[in-house]
């Protein structure tokens, strides 16, 4: 009972090509996949970008049928600016009185409008 040492070199360099090419074939399919994602992620972006540009277009109509998604927005940029004006002042800065403009906390007058901070 002998080996057959030309029959084990043989299977030895088959398997291994076959799992050369197993390796292939998932590097081929995550790069797929990865090429997939970034495209969807691009076009989720460009959808984003979309928006914002017609919703700033349009923000200051009254009869736009899509009028319904711009209040949510007008409402939370309303809120998101009230909360930057409180970090802001938590921070030490000011708010102008006269044109509301965020000034350092050293300030004396407005850089933007002139006007004296109290």
């Amino acid at each position: 009972m002998g080996i057959d040492f030309n029959k084990l070199k043989s299977d030895i360099v088959s398997v291994g090509k076959d799992v050369g090419n197993k390796v292939s074939d998932v590097s081929a399919v995550a790069k797929l996949k990865m090429d997939i994602h970034n495209k969807e992620d691009f076009i989720e972006k460009q959808f984003t970008e979309l928006g914002r540009a017609y919703y700033l277009a349009h923000k200051d109509e009254e009869e736009i049928p899509e009028k319904e998604f711009f209040t949510p927005i007008a409402e939370a940029e309303a809120d998101l600016a009230k909360l930057q004006d409180e970090l802001l002042i938590m921070q030490g800065a000011r708010i102008c009185p006269g044109c509301g403009a965020k000034q350092p906390k050293e300030s004396s007058f407005c850089n933007n409008c002139g006007a004296k901070l109290d």
